[in-house]
């Protein structure tokens, strides 16, 4: 086995990563204590499918969970050799469970729901891009989030209907999640599955990310065993990141509030937004040039002059063969 890499979205309020698929092959990574680099990439353009995370072992190229999973049992690492059939079985099914549940509610939240993607989902992952791809990707994944709760729920008209059955099914899923954990440290017995890795990444981001519409977090949060289930993970395998977001916490807070900081700067904030503007619109036209979109408006223009090269050869011709036709008609009257 080779160095492992993994290239992942970045952390933000304490998370390792503010990315639900990443967490997953994160948190993976830290129960079976595979050694790994792990890289905050700022831009999945280049990825094999446009998306993060992505491992790395020599030239193999993974980049879903159960890729890696599966991958990594081939090496000999894995969390689940302790689970019994029925209880692989179990895993397998309440996976499902949440796939059809809890996850058209993470994305309501983190991307449908207008005041949150303004307010958490964009910046974060703004941040964490590099200009231009913070102005498209984020976009991007609320279409393709809002595209899904359409298909799924689409005879409702009504946003707020829509809503209200995403979070009472979220709800139920949650509540058989707790039922199913009961006092025990993780779902099957005293040794973290990949399972175990799977839950931890739904309900952390959920449980950190300061949601203005907080309905599916306060869920979360209402439940106490899964609270602390959570606890428990991210204090066992990320104790580092997140006594590295309180210190920055804690230092941002001696050094002034963050509405001393706006009032500080209010003189050159139009100043700055329209030089944002100006830079990014540069950027994207460099993008533009770089995907070919120029090229192809330069093949278009070229065809054209051929086209009207052509027409004047053509009319050319046809002049020529008109006076021809005249001098012919004069030397022969009727």
């Amino acid at each position: 086995m080779a160095s492992i890499d993994l290239d992942i979205w970045r952390g933000e309020w304490g998370l390792a990563s503010i990315d639900l698929e990443c967490l997953k092959v994160l948190t993976y990574m830290k129960f079976i204590g595979v050694p790994v680099r792990v890289r905050e990439a700022n831009n999945p353009y280049f990825t094999p499918k446009g998306r993060l995370p992505v491992m790395r072992d020599g030239r193999n190229v993974l980049t879903n969970f159960e890729e890696v999973v599966d991958y990594l049992k081939s090496l000999h690492y894995s969390t689940d050799v302790h689970l019994n059939t029925m209880q692989a079985a179990e895993a397998s099914a309440f996976t499902q469970y949440l796939r059809d549940k809890l996850y058209p509610a993470y994305q309501y939240t983190w991307w449908v729901d207008e005041k949150n993607y303004s307010d958490v989902t964009r910046p974060a992952y703004s941040k964490a891009l590099r200009i231009p791809f913070n102005f498209y990707y984020p976009s991007r994944y609320q279409n393709a989030a809002k595209e899904m709760i359409d298909a799924l729920y689409g005879e409702h008209t009504d946003l707020r209907e829509i809503e209200k059955t995403i979070y009472s099914e979220a709800e139920k899923c949650l509540k058989t999640l707790s039922d199913r954990l009961g006092e025990s440290e993780y779902f099957f017995g005293n040794r973290p599955s990949s399972f175990d890795a799977v839950v931890f990444a739904y309900l952390a981001p959920l449980v950190k990310a300061p949601f203005p519409n907080a309905t599916l977090s306060n869920q979360v949060k209402g439940i106490a065993n899964l609270s602390r289930f959570v606890a428990r993970i991210n204090q066992k395998n990320f104790r580092h990141v997140t006594d590295e977001y309180n210190k920055q916490n804690a230092k941002k807070h001696s050094t002034g509030t963050q509405s001393d900081k706006e009032a500080a700067n209010f003189p050159n904030q139009t100043r700055n937004k329209i030089l944002a503007a100006l830079f990014a619109a540069i950027a994207m036209t460099g993008y533009a040039v770089a995907n070919g979109m120029f090229q192809r408006w330069s093949t278009w223009s070229w065809q054209r002059t051929l086209l009207l090269n052509r027409f004047r050869i053509a009319k050319k011709q046809f002049d020529k063969t008109k006076k021809l036709k005249a001098a012919k008609s004069s030397d022969n009257p009727a």
